[in-house]
């Protein structure tokens, strides 16, 4: 019976290849889409798993008021370690990200990303399989550091023979290579290439030294919101408590500094606190179901549209006794058949589409490999099942209710529920067409927002210079006045805070200004830093190079600082660091605020000062050069040139910060790429489905409208008559989108600190459009139809 069945269906799909055609390649289409999305899904989630220990992994974070500290307290790992019974093991690491680490081996040097500094007991706590040397042992020497196999063979040619061997970082430390790692195959939140023992390690052992991130491992997954008042108990009894109020006293009275937990298998989706992926991947899934959902509701109304060709078909079945259930279980083997061609091109789709993907996203997994197939293909398996139904029930019923005595007399209207039925399903079609849509143009607007908004700096011809510290630091006057020979180069200057580095520390101090505390961010610049940027000077002075200046005895505010100090004019007011009342700072002028991270958080109120002379010391960022050159190539080249002499040991790298701010729109890019991409194809999976509806209905009406025509009819009444129907089922669906995708819109934007409005216009154009496009769709096959003869419609009769 099985065997029939599918030779029928085999039969029908050859025999109707157009109608056959646009079913499955719309489906695929949807289901290419959906297949991408869930392996993404899965890629996601499947971060930090790549070790069954991790479960009992916790990153321990620090709340100082409301800021939010990654960084904390370099003792604070063994500190957790000696005092809670829970913790078998706890290690302190610098993971230094994408930053770029000067490694050298012999005669060659490279620059090397995801480099971390850690303690002894680093991989007790992140077990990473040693492919040579021993891991109880590997990071127990005071220069030790172990490597990828993929560093080791790019640095020596091969991992083999890599154990002993010396790395110099950054032209200083010299490091013994004590074990080679395989780098794990799934995901984790950070990444390592290699991972040294620091001779700084218990120099920086210091409870005022906040520069690592701790890890502590428990000997079995513990509650975690028990684990963290543990944590906060001790720690508060330990470090916090100044007198003899208990720590439940000290939290009622509204007090937040303290430690967090994150769990690290929920440190990349699902973090307490700062960034997650997880919401975008949210919404791309969504889409991606909204896709099917179009693409099976389109298969299904295309499947009623030619039907029509086999009603007689049908009612011949019925007269020789076929039942309801066997015509229906006929018609879903059909469509099963058409879902698993559809799957199979899917897969095709998916195969060629995939390495664009991982390329958008900047992403590394394979349709198979990186993601279980086991965890998969039972999600696969289960989408097209719900597709063979969702695809399959509307046209099995309709087919078989069919009556056999009208059917064979040429009548096939299927009554008022069955219109019913498909209107609804042309509505939800719709609602996803303009859902999609509203997204492309929200998401269009947003995006020429970021990118048109005033940053408050001009970064045209500004080049990031990546230096050592000692460059930074007591070489920079030198290497300023060498770059300021050159011809082209107007500014030379620093900061610790660069305008579109991925990273911007947003941490705050707390500064006493007239008695109160007040928490503000703190940047270390040069003397020429404001004129290099551009930042307009909106009261007193800039920084002049003067005794106070050079001090750091005077500071340069924020527009921010200024209205949270509450001041209308603050120069000549003065301001302390933390731990610092006996060096007072004049502030000697206001600059209008400027953007450094993007705009999804709000301006910091920040505090500029000159050299590290008050308390505080400060590092790291980068030296800025201002160019003001027409053959921009040359001064590049010369700065190049002059590089050798400033530091011959570390090669220039160099970025210009234009290109650095757009790249912190590449995730939104890449949302509105993919958007852009489901929306097209969600349209025409729809207008497919309308226009063989659309058929459908003509063909049903081909008589009335030939007589129509005969008793004086025009083309435009016609057109009226058929397409008023399908134009109110659209005009439904674009208001009931509406306010469906203003919702969306505005929790989206809700995730950026400056952002457009949401006005009518955007979903007054959606709407026209839709509408548009769907009175386009219709007419094609209606005036075609309107213009027939009507005598080969009435010939019949």
């Amino acid at each position: 019976m099985f065997r029939s069945y599918l030779k029928t269906a085999w039969r029908n799909v050859v025999k109707n290849k157009l109608y056959a055609s646009v079913n499955i390649l719309g489906l695929a289409a949807g289901l290419a889409g959906f297949i991408i999305i869930l392996l993404y899904l899965n890629y996601e989630l499947s971060y930090d798993s790549w070790d069954p220990s991790l479960k009992r992994v916790y990153k321990i974070g620090e709340q100082r008021g409301n800021d939010i500290l990654e960084q904390t307290p370099n003792p604070l790992a063994a500190f957790l370690k000696q005092t809670l019974p829970e913790v078998e093991t706890a290690t302190a690491m610098q993971p230094a990200g994408e930053f770029e680490v000067l490694l050298s081996a012999g005669d060659r040097k490279i620059f090397q990303q995801y480099g971390v500094g850690a303690d002894s007991n680093f991989l007790k706590v992140f077990p990473y399989p040693l492919i040579a040397g021993d891991a109880a042992t590997a990071l127990k020497k005071p220069n030790a550091i172990i490597i990828s196999t993929e560093l080791a063979t790019k640095l020596f040619g091969s991992y083999t023979d890599a154990i002993g061997k010396v790395i110099k970082i950054h032209n200083q430390l010299e490091n013994e290579i004590t074990g080679v790692f395989a780098r794990p195959k799934s995901p984790s939140h950070f990444n390592a290439q290699f991972v040294y023992r620091s001779p700084y390690e218990k120099i920086d052992m210091q409870w005022s030294n906040a520069s690592v991130q701790t890890y502590v491992k428990t000997f079995k997954p513990v509650d975690l919101t028990a684990f963290e008042e543990q944590v906060n108990s001790v720690y508060y009894n330990e470090r916090l408590k100044k007198d003899k109020q208990s720590f439940e006293d000290y939290r009622k009275t509204g007090h937040l500094d303290g430690l967090f937990a994150d769990a690290v298998k929920d440190i990349h989706n699902f973090p307490k606190h700062g960034k997650s992926n997880f919401p975008t991947v949210s919404i791309l899934l969504l889409l991606a179901v909204l896709l099917l959902l179009a693409g099976a509701i389109n298969f299904s109304n295309l499947s009623i549209a030619s039907s029509m060709r086999r009603a007689k078909e049908i009612g011949v079945r019925k007269v020789l006794g076929s039942g309801r259930k066997q015509i229906s279980v006929q018609v879903i083997a059909e469509i099963a058949l058409q879902c698993l061609i559809s799957l199979c091109l899917a897969c095709i789709m998916v195969i060629i589409i995939l390495p664009y993907f991982k390329s958008a996203f900047d992403i590394s997994f394979d349709f198979v490999d990186s993601v279980s197939i086991t965890s998969v293909l039972p999600q696969i398996i289960f989408c097209i099942l719900v597709v063979i139904l969702i695809s399959g029930i509307y046209p099995a019923i309709f087919l078989s209710r069919y009556n056999t005595i009208k059917v064979l007399k040429g009548n096939y209207s299927t009554g008022r529920r069955g219109v019913l039925l498909r209107n609804a399903l042309i509505v939800i079609q719709f609602i996803v067409a303009a859902f999609f849509i509203t997204s492309t143009l929200v998401i269009k607007k947003q995006m020429h927002y970021m990118q048109t908004r005033d940053k408050g700096f001009s970064g045209e011809q500004v080049m990031r210079l990546q230096t050592v510290q000692q460059v930074r630091e007591a070489g920079f006057e030198a290497a300023r006045n060498e770059l300021l020979s050159i011809p082209g180069v107007e500014y030379v200057s620093k900061t610790t805070n660069v305008p579109g580095d991925a990273f911007v520390d947003t941490t705050t101090m707390v500064f006493k200004h007239a008695g109160k505390e007040y928490r503000l961010s703190s940047v270390k610049v040069s003397d020429d830093y404001f004129k290099t940027l551009g930042i307009a000077l909106v009261k007193g002075r800039l920084f002049n190079g003067s005794y106070a200046d050079e001090n750091t005895r005077s500071a340069i505010i924020n527009e921010s600082a200024m209205r949270k100090l509450g001041l209308n004019d603050p120069v000549g007011e003065t301001i302390t660091f933390p731990w610092c009342d006996s060096f007072p700072v004049q502030i000697v002028g206001v600059v209008n605020d400027f953007s450094l991270s993007g705009f999804e958080h709000h301006i910091n109120p920040s505090v500029f000062t000159v050299n590290n002379k008050a308390c505080v010391s400060q590092g790291g960022g980068a030296i800025l050069l201002k160019l003001n050159s027409k053959n921009l190539a040359a001064t590049i080249a010369a700065v190049e040139a002059r590089w050798k002499n400033i530091d011959p040991d570390f090669p220039i790298r160099y970025t210009f910060l234009d290109d650095n701010f757009q790249k912190l729109f590449v995730s939104y890019k890449r949302l509105q790429l993919i958007i852009n991409f489901f929306a097209i194809t969600a349209i025409l999976i729809t207008l497919t489905g309308l226009f063989a509806l659309t058929t459908y209905v003509v063909n049903n009406r081909v008589k009335e409208i030939g007589i129509r025509k005969v008793l004086g009819a025009s083309i435009h009444e016609i057109h009226s008559l058929i397409s008023k129907e399908f134009m109110q089922l659209v005009l439904l669906a674009v208001l009931i989108a509406t306010p469906l995708g203003w919702v969306a819109a505005d929790k989206w934007l809700q995730h950026f600190a400056y952002k457009t409005s949401l006005g009518w216009g955007i979903f007054l154009n959606a709407a026209i459009i839709v509408l548009l496009i769907a009175l386009a769709t219709m007419s094609i096959q209606i005036i075609k139809a309107a213009m027939a003869n009507p005598v080969g419609a009435l010939r019949s009769e």
